[in-house]
């Protein structure tokens, strides 16, 4: 289990992240993606209650990555929640709609940085390869919005790199 520390940093991270997200969404077009949002801040927030009372039900035959118990790509997180806790970013990255998506592809730079998000990413692969895929492609198909709508200044690229 990780420290309080980690946890903390790591929800911090997270929800000011998604708290931009809101803030940036405009309720008619993404009133969606607003509420995505709330319910995983509200998910990231509301302690676990005694999550060792009951214990996981067992993997289906199809699939036995598909415990709520198997380790996500977001440290510290199950696969389930780490797919819960990622979805809007992936969502709102891969919106042609939303114009700003500095502080999604910031909070993702963030979780690679400090090693937050892990695992290998393959679309062909188990559920957790598919779905740091998809966080994959979605942060590349940021390009195509246009460097200007990435939230790119001067000569460095939205991770702060030099061209």
């Amino acid at each position: 289990m990780a420290s309080p520390e980690a946890d903390s940093c790591l929800n911090q991270v997270l929800i000011l992240a998604l708290e931009k997200i809101i803030k940036n969404a405009s309720w008619r077009k993404h009133s969606k993606l607003a509420t995505e949002c709330k319910s995983v801040i509200e998910h990231l927030t509301t302690p676990n209650p005694n999550p060792s009372s009951s214990p996981p039900p067992p993997p289906t035959q199809s699939d036995p990555h598909s415990s709520p118990s198997h380790p996500g790509i977001l440290l510290y997180f199950s696969l389930f929640d780490s797919g819960l806790i990622l979805s809007p970013f992936i969502n709102s990255i891969s919106s042609n709609h939303n114009k700003d998506v500095e502080p999604e592809l910031d909070a993702v730079q963030k979780l690679i940085a400090h090693g937050y998000l892990h695992g290998e990413a393959d679309p062909g692969g188990g559920t957790d390869a598919q779905l740091l895929s998809k966080v994959i492609e979605s942060v590349c198909k940021c390009h195509d919005l246009g460097v200007g709508e990435c939230g790119v200044v001067g000569d460095q690229d939205a991770f702060g790199f030099d061209r």
